[in-house]
């Protein structure tokens, strides 16, 4: 019986050891890995962020330079037409009727190549995705095959 007794005392200690074991293997690791997925999320979103500020100036100069032209190209339009009027003061009516033809026929066409662009997906976010999905694949690699 004392056999069994030391038996059953050796059974503990190592019970015990292990458990120690784990707690300073275990909790060290886990909290590594914690730390590494705030880091790699940490790192995401700032890309994210970049991301956004970039597309953000994008816009901005687009749409800048876009009423620019606009408006220097109505105003040019417009003197244009003024002048073709006053030289064909006889055809007034048939010039202006013509230009009145030709601009709605742009801003319809306009009107449908907007349509078309707005129907694309935007770009957005592509990289972060790219790498937010290579991230996944690179977890679900390790975890299907632990090193």
């Amino acid at each position: 019986m004392t056999q069994q007794t030391g038996g059953v005392g050796e059974h503990e200690d190592l019970r015990e050891g292990l458990r120690e074991g784990l707690r300073e293997g275990l909790y060290p690791a886990l909290k590594n890995i914690i730390a590494s997925v705030i880091a790699i999320g940490k790192t995401r979103a700032e890309l994210l962020v970049v991301e956004v500020e970039e597309e953000k100036y994008r816009l901005m100069t687009l749409w800048a330079k876009a009423v620019g032209a606009a408006f220097f190209l109505a105003l040019g339009i417009v003197m244009a037409v003024l002048c073709l009027v006053l030289v064909f003061w006889e055809y007034r009516a048939l010039v202006l009727g013509v230009f009145a033809v030709l601009f709605v026929g742009g801003g319809l066409s306009l009107i449908v190549s907007l349509k078309r662009q707005a129907k694309r997906p935007s770009k957005l976010f592509h990289a972060s995705l790219s790498e937010l999905e290579a991230d996944l694949a690179l977890l679900q690699r390790h975890a299907k095959h632990p090193e």
